[in-house]
């Protein structure tokens, strides 16, 4: 049984298809070619030794069959040279290129507010056919959604009476799930601070880059009535900064877009829809499971990753194979009588009949 061996492959091809990783390297290629000329100049230490001269009688069977001479010893002095050209093949890096690596997609910075308060604790929707609570099934959603957020950075954040951040923006969706399966109704107050959580929310993710981040808010209403900010000064400042807030109400009456007044604050306050509209985000009306699913499958498609183009490709390195051959023509070169030419063991037939030494 023979392996196939493909008609096209030749030294040629293997030769051209190969990446170098450091091509300066070739720079010293003069070197091995200037080791063997002087190594071939050098005169070999038999001609340096002191000439001795031996009288025999006739040898008629060298005379028949002819006398041959060995070369290894003059092609033995080369090893070095090959051996310092094989290093230095080894030190350019020879490598066989293959399929391109993708670099990881480019994401942005999105923080989730889940309103906590009270009225989020109605059980009003339906999960698997059963009644659940409007927090719990905005967390199964949202769960959902991180996992298929590579690159992004993920930030929780609840809200009620006060804000606070259950976890900054990071690259670790496992543990973005997780801390949104902590959120509980009433761990924050039965109040509602918009605004607060909206300032809060503004000063954790990072504003500069191609992709500007968002924010996703999620409550039933979005009425805020206590807080230090209100939420006409936030979405001001979001504005400013040109983050974008999605807002879905997953519960009461769908928002007009009107402005209301609260004692808390001075002046008329956006409602979810007028906060996604002067950010430049969306509104959402979901008061089911499957509308919160769309809602937040619309929420992907307009925040899209970037996937930059590759910029490298998977290397085989082959720099052990002139390396290794290197170190082995070095090794036969320094080893005493390793290639010599076996001497013969001399036959019987005219023996010296005298030396004369000078």
């Amino acid at each position: 049984m023979t392996l196939p061996f493909p008609h096209e492959l030749h030294l040629p091809a293997l030769w051209a298809a190969l990446h170098w990783g450091q091509p300066l390297a070739f720079l010293l290629l003069p070197l091995p070619f200037l080791l063997a000329w002087l190594l071939w100049r050098r005169p070999s230490s038999q001609t340096t030794a002191a000439p001795r001269l031996v009288l025999l009688h006739p040898n008629v069977r060298a005379l028949l069959h002819g006398a041959t001479t060995s070369q290894w010893p003059s092609l033995r002095r080369l090893l070095p040279a090959l051996a310092l050209l094989c290093l230095i093949l080894a030190l350019a890096q020879p490598q066989r290129l293959g399929a391109w690596v993708m670099p990881p997609p480019q994401g942005r910075d999105i923080v989730v507010l889940l309103d906590t308060s009270l009225t989020m604790s109605i059980h009003d929707l339906r999960w698997n056919g059963q009644p659940a609570e409007r927090l719990a099934v905005v967390k199964q959603v949202f769960a959902r959604f991180i996992q298929a957020r590579a690159g992004d950075r993920c930030g929780i954040l609840a809200f009620g009476t006060h804000a606070a951040t259950l976890l900054p923006p990071t690259f670790d969706r496992q543990l973005a799930a997780a801390m949104v399966a902590r959120a509980r109704i009433g761990m924050l107050g039965d109040d509602t601070a918009l605004g607060d959580a909206i300032g809060l929310a503004l000063r954790q993710v990072r504003a500069e880059g191609k992709l500007k981040p968002v924010l996703i808010l999620y409550s039933d209403n979005g009425a805020s009535n206590v807080g230090q900010i209100s939420p006409a000064q936030a979405v001001a400042l979001a504005r400013a900064l040109g983050v974008r807030i999605f807002t879905v109400q997953v519960g009461d009456t769908p928002a007009s877009g009107q402005p209301y007044t609260v004692p808390a604050y001075q002046g008329p306050q956006p409602d979810m829809r007028a906060i996604a509209e002067q950010t430049g985000g969306r509104y959402f009306y979901a008061a089911s499971h499957g509308a919160q699913e769309a809602a937040i499958h619309a929420i992907g498609q307009l925040t899209p990753t970037l996937q930059p183009p590759p910029q490298r490709r998977q290397a085989q390195q082959l720099y052990a194979w002139p390396l290794a051959l290197g170190m082995v023509l070095w090794l036969l070169a320094q080893w005493p009588g390793v290639g010599l030419p076996r001497k013969r063991p001399r036959a019987a037939g005219p023996q010296p009949v005298g030396e004369i030494e000078s």
